[in-house]
């Protein structure tokens, strides 16, 4: 597995939907390291002190931190972790609340952290969104290791309350007409899971104007866009969200390219794709496309061996 895949999966198997407890997936997190699919393990703040009791002597942990516990009790939560030798601080994620301001709450967020401790600040698909990445790009470029988070589950062009959330994008000519068409082939009837592939796409596009580091949160279990059977729902998929980076930070890919990256569900194509990318350019792709939380590693490493992008196997 190489530089364009690596470290790319998080286990948030804590988290929802899974909400595992705590005495499966430690041991489960320490089964898979070494795996280099797998990336930082992600705890809630409020259950620190239950992961230091399930901690052994070998463990060095890579963590990441998701400040359920609001940005004012952030700094207690850092104190429990500096002095926990086993385990290496790699970031903190903070969700404003949904009925802030978005850029007013990032400022801050960014005005109460530590310069030096790596962030990402999840920005809702809602009015605001871009002057939201203008505060943290404009932080990052004074020295705050800054970064944005995507929730790819949830409501689509419409929030909750059915108004418009402000993110929604006109696709480049021709890409409506094809993500028209691919939906009625590939019957997504029932509609998405998440936002639009034009609003992923746009979330890319504009983080990589602002070189501005992104992750995505929930959803991205599956390495390939599809529809669920159960629901009819489309979900995104992690590798379209991987080949989006590249074509955003490559910018000679054509209008709509990144738009297609996300709204593919040709699994050979993206995966043909992918292993044509090089060092330099996967490097630049990741820099810009961190991670993304999935509850269990083994779907995202099973896809990706079915692929022929994990080292052991071929494209089926």
């Amino acid at each position: 597995m190489g530089i364009l895949l690596a470290r790319l999966v998080d286990d948030a198997a804590l988290l929802p939907p899974a909400r595992e407890p705590m005495r499966t997936a430690l041991p489960a997190y320490r089964t898979a390291a070494g795996h280099p699919l797998l990336g930082r393990f992600l705890c809630p703040a409020s259950r620190l002190d239950e992961l230091r009791r399930r901690l052994v002597p070998e463990d060095l942990i890579d963590l990441g931190i998701i400040a359920d516990t609001g940005v004012e009790h952030l700094p207690t939560a850092l104190e429990t972790v500096r002095r926990e030798p086993r385990v290496r601080l790699r970031s903190v994620e903070i969700s404003p609340a949904p009925d802030a301001d978005q850029a007013r709450a990032a400022a801050v967020v960014i005005a109460r952290l530590p310069a030096d401790l790596p962030c990402l600040i999840e920005v809702r698909r809602m009015p605001g969104w871009r002057e939201t990445l203008d505060r943290l790009a404009a932080a990052r470029g004074r020295g705050v290791p800054l970064g944005a988070k995507l929730r790819t589950v949830g409501t689509g062009g419409d929030g909750a309350d059915g108004r418009s959330n402000g993110v929604t994008e006109q696709p480049a000519d021709g890409a409506a007409k094809r993500r028209a068409d691919g939906a009625a082939a590939n019957g997504r009837a029932g509609g998405e899971h998440g936002p639009s592939p034009a609003e992923v796409a746009a979330f890319v596009v504009a983080c990589a104007e602002r070189d501005l580091p992104f992750t995505c949160t929930a959803g991205l279990h599956r390495a390939v866009r599809h529809v669920d059977p159960a629901t009819g729902l489309a979900h995104h998929g992690f590798l379209n969200i991987v080949v989006a980076a590249c074509r955003a930070r490559s910018g000679a890919s054509g209008p709509g390219a990144v738009d297609d990256a996300v709204a593919s569900t040709d699994a050979i194509a993206l995966a043909e794709e992918a292993a044509g990318v090089d060092d330099a350019a996967a490097r630049a792709a990741r820099e810009l496309f961190v991670a993304f939380g999935s509850c269990d590693i083994e779907t995202p490493r099973s896809d990706l061996i079915k692929l022929g992008l994990a080292g052991e196997g071929t494209v089926t």
